[in-house]
């Protein structure tokens, strides 16, 4: 049985089961069902540095790329690969599972693998990319799209993204990307996020006036900063606040950021777990360029992505179809449908229209499983567009 939608064929019948996940890369999806056209081609516009971002290339005999936005770290001694553009049409593929198992005991320990987060060193995407993937290569991305690219471009074979956190809810950007760009959800990791206020050798708590970090960290440490008469200043993230202060020297301004940050940057820790709610988590998904088997043994969560033929007045039939093969509804988020923002009544006046939206979703199942491909057969009839991004391991 076939899904066909947007470009993408479904062949939902065609999963293979597995039953262990004893080695995290045995259990590729070796059957694609695409036709690739590849070209490789080097990309010529890496502008090549000599020295780490660090100023420390003694234990790292490849220099920093500076690739479009990638900055690639390197942990161990190893050669800069070259930033190779992979194009390709996909014709046909399997629906968005993922590649690589994964668990918080786990991950991947291959010192080859390189793994893209947004935002600079020290930055808490870091720490999340290094919880996923300990002892890999991790390639620091300006944007968030561009840790998408440099995985679709093979700069990075893994990219990790904040998707939703406890305190700030969903990060709806990153959801239109999972959209617009290719690439299969793996797994995810939940990150406990805890602020520290940073500053300078031989500063003290009551020579600060001021506090530089990321808004969002900020309103989360709006009443700490108040009681101690600090006053916060917003930057670009809390990794930019520290390397700001350590590099200006600043001695009246800290920053709010990550311990491995003070540790980065050469800062002291005047105080620590400063946000005003201690329950701060953040969820990051694991991407990557080719799908996972799914299994029936291991509990897994598969995401998908909808759009409804009757706008979202039929949302209530498309839920009914995971109620009636008993299947557990996690999570679902809805985002305007950009290119086709009003859904037309009846009488085909727009006016009196109503919103078109994308309807993102998790659910309690694996696609190995048939009753997961006999609901999102029933989900396609009421769907105008109907696409997996992913089947993976519940954490």
């Amino acid at each position: 049985m076939a899904l066909f939608s947007g470009g993408y064929l479904f062949v939902l019948s065609n999963y293979r089961q597995t039953t262990s996940f004893k080695n995290p890369h045995s259990h590729l999806y070796s059957k694609h069902l695409r036709s690739l056209n590849l070209d490789f081609a080097f990309h010529q516009k890496a502008r090549i540095s000599n020295t780490i971002e660090s100023g420390n290339t003694k234990n790292c005999a490849a220099p920093v790329a500076d690739m479009n936005g990638f900055q690639l770290r390197c942990h161990l001694q190893s050669d800069l690969p070259h930033d190779t553009v992979s194009k390709y049409q996909v014709l046909h593929t399997t629906p968005s599972l993922s590649s690589t198992p994964f668990s918080d005991s786990g991950g991947c320990n291959e010192p080859s693998l390189r793994v893209a987060h947004q935002g600079i060193r020290g930055a808490y995407s870091e720490s999340a990319a290094e919880k996923a993937y300990p002892n890999c290569e991790t390639i620091a991305c300006q944007h968030f799209h561009s840790t998408f690219q440099a995985v679709a471009r093979r700069v990075a074979d893994r990219a990790v993204i904040p998707i939703e956190n406890s305190l700030g809810g969903s990060i709806h950007g990153n959801y239109d990307l999972l959209l617009r760009h290719s690439l299969h959800i793996i797994g995810e990791i939940r990150f406990a996020v805890s602020h520290c206020l940073l500053a300078n050798n031989g500063v003290d708590l009551h020579d600060l006036k001021t506090v530089l970090s990321h808004p969002q960290a900020l309103a989360q440490c709006e009443k700490s900063l108040t009681k101690l008469g600090l006053e916060g200043e917003a930057v670009a993230s809390t990794a930019v606040a520290a390397k700001k202060v350590a590099a200006e020297k600043l001695r009246d301004t800290g920053a709010l950021a990550s311990s491995s940050a003070a540790l980065l940057y050469g800062l002291n820790i005047l105080a620590s777990n400063v946000q005003d709610d201690g329950n701060n988590v953040t969820r990051f998904l694991l991407l990557a360029r080719e799908p996972l088997t799914p299994a029936t043994d291991t509990p897994f969560k598969t995401s998908i992505v909808f759009t409804l033929k009757d706008g979202s007045s039929a949302l209530p039939d498309a839920l009914s179809v995971f109620i009636s093969n008993q299947i557990k509804l996690i999570k679902i988020e809805s985002r305007p449908l950009k290119n086709q923002p009003l859904h037309a009544s009846k009488n085909n006046s727009k006016s009196n229209g109503y919103f078109n939206y994308l309807f993102y979703a998790d659910v309690e199942a694996s696609m190995a499983d048939q009753t997961t491909q006999t609901a999102l057969k029933h989900l396609k009839e009421l769907s105008t567009f109907l696409r997996v991004l992913g089947s993976y391991p519940m954490v």
